[in-house]
């Protein structure tokens, strides 16, 4: 991997600090000191540039928080950094390096990028189906507690062999650092693109000298595909070593190992077997969604019908929506949705938020320029 040269000049520039304190304010623009930032953005924005350029700026732990999402209530631990200077300052340094981050990335490494989530990631496992033989088999796992293993030292080690200046260096070390927990925080902006930073080296270790044609990531979950089940075995042993010795990390105990579903001479389907990936259960030959997605659908779904009609759930349905349409599952959108759910209110609910944000917008607009 090439060092890349990027200009620190770019990061504490000011139109970058004053873009970085706006995208920052997204979502928060209803709390008192964010409105008071916005208001004074020229201020800040020299600020931050000011302490960018001479190193003199001050990160601080983040507040911690729990949250528990998903039909079983999964518990996650977030940090949540203060927003002045911690999240501006974020920005203001990943604005700049996302393009030379992302590059450095495997092509079918999906999940906090933008244009590769989960439907993506759905749509290259179709594109891998196409070749019945080379994706005979399957092997499936997930890295045991990625995002609080991560570690430190290493990442900032391989953040060195691809970055040159020393002061970029330093920035992306003291966020790391400012986390007084173990690995990465979640709910800090630069984790995602780190954390998929630091598994770059086990997609170019599984591609190149694992002898991977039929691989994708997203996050930890990884998927790959094989003509060869001994093939799949040898690539397991092979991962699991060098998570180990060279990223720290341990495979969940939960892995797969299995034998796709194919059509004999007759073309009947044999073994009907999916790949769970994403929210999708992907067949060879069809997709459909998750049981755990249809359970939400179908909460979801009661509470409309009952005419409890907010801004979440409308934005949760419309989600849910493109799930339905994007899979072949339109039987059920046809017996539970079509016609019982009034979908103009809730695009309606939707446009007056919309609306509502841009007219304040435009209030504060003459403040910010």
């Amino acid at each position: 991997m090439n060092r890349i040269k990027v200009p620190f000049e770019q990061i504490y520039d000011f139109d970058n600090c004053k873009r970085a304190i706006r995208n920052a304010a997204k979502k928060k623009k209803h709390r008192k000191f964010v409105i008071n930032v916005l208001k004074n953005i020229d201020k800040y924005a020299m600020d931050l540039s000011e302490k960018l350029r001479t190193m003199t700026y001050e990160l601080h732990t983040g507040i911690p928080a729990i949250i528990n999402e998903g039909t079983q209530k999964k518990t996650r631990e977030l940090s949540k950094p203060i927003f002045y200077p911690d999240q501006c300052l974020h920005w203001a340094v990943m604005q700049v390096l996302q393009p030379y981050f992302r590059a450095s990335f495997y092509v079918y490494s999906c999940a906090s990028i933008p244009g590769r989530g989960t439907h993506k990631a759905k749509e290259i496992v179709q594109g891998f189906f196409k070749d019945l033989k080379g994706t005979k088999y399957c092997l499936q796992f997930d890295i045991h507690h990625f995002y609080e293993n991560v570690d430190k030292g290493i990442l900032v080690q391989a953040l060195q062999r691809y970055i040159k200046d020393p002061r970029i260096l330093k920035v992306l070390t003291d966020i790391v650092y400012s986390y007084k927990g173990s690995g990465l925080p979640i709910g800090y902006y630069p984790s995602p693109w780190l954390a998929n930073f630091y598994l770059t080296a086990l997609d170019r270790y599984i591609k190149e000298k694992c002898g991977v044609k039929y691989m994708v990531r997203y996050m930890d979950n990884v998927v790959i595909y094989s003509s060869n089940k001994r093939h799949l075995s040898e690539v397991f042993n092979l991962v699991s070593v060098f998570l180990k010795t060279k990223l720290r990390l341990s495979i969940k105990g939960d892995w797969q190992k299995y034998k796709m579903p194919y059509k004999d001479k007759r073309g009947n389907i044999v073994d009907n077997r999916f790949t769970d990936f994403c929210g999708f259960k992907i067949y060879r030959y069809k997709t459909t969604i998750r049981r755990s997605i249809f359970t939400r659908i179908m909460r979801l779904l009661r509470k409309l019908k009952n005419g409890k009609y907010t801004l979440h759930r409308a934005y949760a349905f419309v989600s849910y929506r493109g799930y339905l349409l994007c899979t072949n599952s339109y039987n059920l959108f046809r017996e539970y949705i079509l016609n019982k759910i009034n979908l103009k209110k809730l695009k309606e609910i939707i446009r007056n938020e919309s609306r509502y944000q841009n007219r304040k917008l435009r209030k504060t607009q003459p403040l910010c320029a």
